[in-house]
């Protein structure tokens, strides 16, 4: 009987693996859809088809103009179809089909020609968009975006059913081609449309559209209805193949909204073909994500199958306990080994270099038009939603333990400072913590979010082993490594190092123990209860940052961990620190500051008195004409609001009657645009936005005391 109950888990074991791992299982391209999954598709369309015909006849009413919505609703869209493409480039290279790639191109090439619509969009970064061209460009990419696209589509129902399956070394190949055509495309696209916008015929003459315009959209129209009956004929077998057909149905209202019922941007119809464009990239990765989390599903049911099975054959088969405990611990090593295949795969790691171009051009935007408050808000808000897009890459990065890291200059002490309210609320009452920090400690380049998870996790190994509670300190100091301690510790290169302990009053972990503790899936926890990875990682960051980690511990009495940091060169960090300051600082010149609020003012003076100004100060109008009466005042900076019923503007206008060379510089908790009327900074000086930096307050006296 033990036997046979033992061939029976083995044959549960066998079936499982078998049924995860078939196709049908596993990839949506190749499951075949269900009626729940047909319905459900179908009802989605019902209603799209239901909200279009009823918007059809307000398409037309005018809304509020919104310039950040273009920015904001193209981030989440290159979003979107980003992951949506590395998802289905993952799915090609397990199913190794044309058909796959093709569609995968199609997201990629949906994704990337955004970028040149929404720098080139009016009103988006810029009145005219950022990029040159001319007043017909952002039109010629709406109409080669939307009418590329169903080419995509059209290509993979074409090649759907393709019996033959590439090769390995082919399917790479062709993954890497299709990716380079789609950058050329897309790069050939956009110089069309700016460099040889001249030379391309206008598709909106006086704000209507010209015949060309007529059929580029005709055309369009006529490709995206045609895939959807060319899928339609070829067959909506698999689940990839009715939500394809659900986003060209979408896709057809979206263009129909947008670019046919509507009469100008902004209106419902332009807002409401926008939302349908999103709802339609959403589908495939909705698909996707869904089929992943029924993938882990059902090894969660095939464990807690087996967790019954083995139990019972426990308690008959005493002498199969070994075998047994041997199965559950394969088990727990695959299932983690297929999470991080699955969710990860290589798929995060090339998402992020995609999102690092569009947040990497967005900051050199940001950052060269420093003046420009719409490009600013603009800009920000577009990087913000990938920003949000990294972070979920970098999520999954850290799952699969091979996130880059973002090492700079960091304040050891300032971080731990910060980081020791979280441990308090995190470690509970019964745990006291306590810092001990020097503070002579040297800074450190490191990444102060991967150093902040490291601390984390071995304050949550030290309250476990302080079940009763205990004490957790956490010491900072300077060390030199020198050649006799890195002769016995291989790794270590000799030099000063920012140190940081650990120290709890735990269990303490025997000497046996110790050797291992950093090895991967090593724990000494109960089953449930840890994963072995957590001091694996802080071994691999610490490596990784150039650093050494020891640990120090007696049984019963507490454990320690030592992180080592490689001291930053200090010669480097004051030259640069110099420089910056030399360039900023005043030279004795006479501001007067004027703040109705009391702290504010003093404030102001202690940062223009380390700068290097003579300083007077006045709290209103009054008082500030007053004191320019008797003193010779080289600059005049003050608040727009200000107490006694004049404003700074007033105080500006007034003083510059009397002395026409007195620079001004204003400072305000509203952005310029809320000050107008024609009376704002622009007409008498210069506007420093609250609260600022003290750099910040630095670079606009310079410039006003220049002339600039």
């Amino acid at each position: 009987m033990a036997m046979r109950a033992e061939a029976e888990v083995l044959t549960g074991i066998n079936g499982a693996a078998e049924t995860d791992t078939a196709p049908a299982a596993e990839f949506i391209a190749t499951a075949t859809a269900d009626r729940s999954q047909r319905r459900m598709a179908l009802g989605v369309v019902a209603v799209s088809v239901i909200v279009f015909l009823a918007l059809i006849p307000v398409a037309q009413v005018k809304l509020v103009q919104l310039p950040a919505f273009i920015p904001a609703y193209e981030a989440a869209l290159i979003v979107i179809d980003l992951v949506t493409a590395v998802l289905l480039l993952g799915q090609f290279m397990k199913l190794r089909s044309r058909a796959m790639l093709v569609l995968a191109a199609g997201y990629l090439f949906d994704a990337l020609i955004m970028i040149p619509h929404a720098l080139s969009f009016p009103g988006g970064f810029g009145p005219a968009g950022v990029i040159g061209g001319g007043n017909q460009t952002t039109v010629w990419t709406y109409a080669l975006w939307h009418a590329t696209f169903p080419l995509f589509i059209i290509g993979y129902a074409f090649l759907k059913d393709e019996p033959q399956r590439l090769s390995t070394e082919v399917a790479q190949s062709m993954a890497v081609a299709a990716a380079s055509f789609i950058v050329v495309v897309v790069g050939a696209m956009s110089i069309a449309v700016t460099v040889g916008h001249d030379h391309l015929p206008p598709l909106l003459v006086n704000g209507a559209y010209s015949p060309t315009y007529i059929f580029l959209l005709s055309a369009t129209w006529g490709l995206s209805i045609a895939a959807v009956a060319l899928l339609w004929w070829r067959g909506l077998r698999s689940i990839l193949d009715i939500w394809v057909a659900a986003v060209m149905c979408v896709w057809v209202f979206d263009i129909a909204l947008s670019a046919v019922f509507n009469a100008a941007r902004y209106d419902l119809g332009f807002y409401a073909g926008r939302a349908y464009g999103l709802l339609a990239a959403s589908f495939v990765l909705i698909v996707v994500l869904l089929e992943n989390s029924g993938l882990f599903s059902r090894v969660a049911e095939t464990a807690e199958a087996l967790k019954g099975q083995t139990a019972e054959l426990k308690g008959t088969v005493k002498a199969q306990a070994a075998k047994q405990a041997e199965i559950e611990a394969q088990l727990r090593q695959s299932q983690k080994m297929e999470a991080i295949g699955n969710l990860t795969g290589g798929m995060a790691h090339d998402f992020n270099n995609l999102l690092a171009v569009v947040i990497g051009n967005l900051d050199m935007l940001v950052n060269r038009r420093k003046n420009d408050a719409d490009v600013q808000e603009l800009g920000n808000e577009a990087r913000d939603a990938a920003l949000q897009g990294a972070d979920l890459t970098r999520r999954l990065l850290a799952f699969a333990r091979r996130q880059p890291l973002e090492p700079r200059r960091t304040n050891i002490n300032d971080l731990i400072s910060n980081h020791a309210q979280l441990l308090r609320r995190l470690l509970g009452a019964q745990i006291d913590i306590r810092l001990d920090l020097s503070a002579t400690i040297w800074p450190a380049i490191i990444d102060p979010t991967q150093l902040e998870a490291a601390i984390t996790n071995l304050a949550t190994n030290a309250r476990d082993a302080m079940p009763q509670g205990g004490s957790l300190t956490i010491a900072t100091g300077n060390r030199h490594l020198d050649e006799d301690y890195a002769a016995t510790h291989a790794e270590v290169t000799p030099g000063d190092y920012a140190l940081i302990e650990v120290t709890d009053s735990g269990s303490g972990i025997p000497q046996e123990v110790i050797a291992r503790i950093f090895e991967p899936f090593f724990t000494t926890k109960e089953v449930g209860k840890g994963t072995g990875l957590g001091l694996s990682m802080i071994y691999g960051f610490i490596k990784q940052s150039k650093g050494h980690v020891s640990v120090y511990s007696e049984p019963g009495i507490g454990t320690t961990f030592r992180l080592y940091l490689p001291r930053v060169d200090a010669g480097e960090a004051a030259e640069a620190v110099t420089a910056a300051v030399d360039t900023e600082r005043g030279n004795g010149e006479m501001v007067l500051a004027v703040e109705d609020v009391a702290a504010l003012r003093r404030v102001v003076v202690r940062q223009l008195t380390d700068l290097g100004y003579r300083v007077l100060e006045a709290e209103n109008a009054a008082d500030a004409l007053e004191v320019l009466a008797k003193e010779k005042v080289d600059l005049l900076f003050t608040d727009v609001i200000l107490a006694g019923g004049q404003t700074g503007f007033d105080l500006a206008r007034a003083a510059r009657a009397r002395w026409p060379n007195l620079k001004v510089v204003f400072t305000s908790g509203f952005p310029d645009n809320k000050l107008g009327n024609g009376s704002g900074p622009a007409a008498t000086g210069k506007l420093l936005g609250k609260p600022y930096r003290k750099e910040d307050l630095a670079k606009a006296l310079r410039a006003a005391l220049a002339g600039g």
